[in-house]
């Protein structure tokens, strides 16, 4: 039974910032729980301070246990950003995208490559230049009219909604 039902039409806009956020946060939650709540238990059994002072004194004390730290969190956030630059690369979106219907594009409208999606998700990096990119980039994506955080534009990037009628 043929219906001669009108073809849907999807109409591309730019993504609220309500969206973006709740999309973000949902990744979190997916990282918290594959990646942190996986080393969690291992973290816990090699370091056992309460408070900073305890943590540096054990630190110091201990630096095998300093190294292995540290090695834990470098893969954890290693994985993190593998987590945010693949999806976005192999799907344009992320986990958290997908259910609020978002998607990321290249401005120039070519396909994604590996190293747009690395340089909008260097954010991630928790040293001393990326950091500064945790207060830059939300008032990037406030006070400038595009729509764009600051490694959004670097990329040449941006995130937008698709609607369905």
């Amino acid at each position: 039974m043929d219906l001669n039902l009108p073809e849907k039409r999807v109409f591309i806009g730019p993504a609220t910032l309500w969206k973006r956020v709740a999309a973000f946060v949902f990744d979190l939650f997916i990282i918290d729980f594959f990646v942190i709540g996986f080393f969690r238990n291992l973290i816990s059994d090699i370091f056992t301070a309460t408070d900073f002072t305890s943590a540096y004194n054990i630190l110091e004390a201990n630096p095998s246990q300093a190294n292995t730290l540290m090695m834990i969190l470098t893969l954890m956030v290693m994985l993190a950003l593998a987590y945010f630059v693949l999806l976005q690369y192999l799907l344009g979106q992320t986990v958290g995208s997908i259910l609020l219907n978002l998607k990321i594009v290249a401005s120039n409208k070519d396909a994604l490559t590996f190293w747009q999606c690395l340089v909008r998700n260097i954010f991630i990096i928790p040293a001393v230049p990326f950091i500064l990119l945790w207060i830059i980039d939300p008032l990037y994506l406030l006070f400038v009219k595009k729509g764009q955080r600051l490694t959004e534009w670097l990329s040449n990037t941006r995130v937008v909604e698709q609607f369905e009628m």
